[in-house]
């Protein structure tokens, strides 16, 4: 199955998950924003712009369809990312808006095609045949929100280990550092513990997916008496902390959450 792109687009483009820039304003919903900023004549003679995001090796998941109104003054969301408008590499924002009735939306966030080879090349023309990798329904993958993850273990390894099907939560979760909590469903008692690292929440928790006990030594303890017990665990997020929090700020929250919850003497925070 393939994706003839000439009949809707002109202008492929293919941001990298490795730019924290795009993270931060994907995250935080200024995907429009972000494409628009390029240098001056980045969308000279095209009218038409469809974007995708890098995904594992050369494939790349569609997100959404611009069109170029050259002339017409652009369009920004008063509520946008700061970071955005500063000045950037001599790039200005040109005016790209959601087409109408646009015949892509109904696979925005479900369609995965090979970029090609050359994937470091992040924009490619709309001539080109592209073969569709996948086509999945993803309501049931997109993240909910920090404030609404609640995860049993099971759950939490199948997110870490399919990056492609859940590549909204692998955002998500690498783009903040936290306070979070994991709790023992069988007795109710529960583990305060803390991110400070460069994948931000991510990376500790894919550290318990790999792992189960995370190199924690309550949990090594009790896997060892019990290998079943962390099927009753569940994942949840406290407080998000700042990307780049320091390893001592972000211990001093998580002291206070132990005080509040007294996970030392009734749960399995040692100290």
């Amino acid at each position: 199955m393939q994706l003839q792109l000439e009949s809707y687009i002109t202008y492929p483009v293919r941001h990298s998950l490795k730019h924290e820039r795009f993270i931060n304003a994907y995250r935080d919903g200024f995907l429009k924003e972000y494409t628009q900023k390029q240098s001056p004549h980045f969308f000279d003679g095209f009218d038409k712009v469809i974007v995708f995001s890098a995904d594992e090796g050369t494939t790349a998941k569609y997100l959404k369809s611009y069109e170029v109104m050259h002339g017409e003054t652009p369009l920004i969301s008063p509520d946008c990312s700061p970071f955005l408008l500063e000045p950037y590499n001599d790039e200005v924002m040109h005016p790209l808006f959601e087409i109408d009735n646009d015949p892509l939306i109904t696979y925005e966030n479900k369609l995965y095609i090979e970029w090609g080879k050359a994937a470091i090349k992040w924009s490619q023309k709309g001539t080109n045949e592209k073969i569709i990798t996948q086509l999945v329904n993803t309501s049931q993958f997109v993240f909910p929100g920090y404030e609404n993850v609640l995860l049993t273990y099971n759950e939490l390894k199948e997110i870490i280990d399919n990056r492609q099907t859940y590549s909204d939560w692998h955002i998500a979760l690498s783009s903040i550092n936290a306070i979070y909590a994991i709790t023992d469903l069988s007795n109710g008692k529960i583990y305060i513990g803390s991110s400070y690292n460069k994948n931000g929440l991510l990376g500790r928790w894919s550290e318990y997916a790999t792992t189960i006990h995370g190199g924690n030594e309550s949990f090594k303890q009790l896997y060892a008496q019990n290998s079943t017990t962390h099927l009753h665990f569940q994942y949840s997020i406290l407080k998000v902390l700042q990307k780049y929090i320091t390893a001592l700020e972000a211990v001093e929250i998580e002291n206070v959450f132990k005080q509040k919850l007294q996970t030392i003497p009734f749960g399995y925070n040692h100290n």
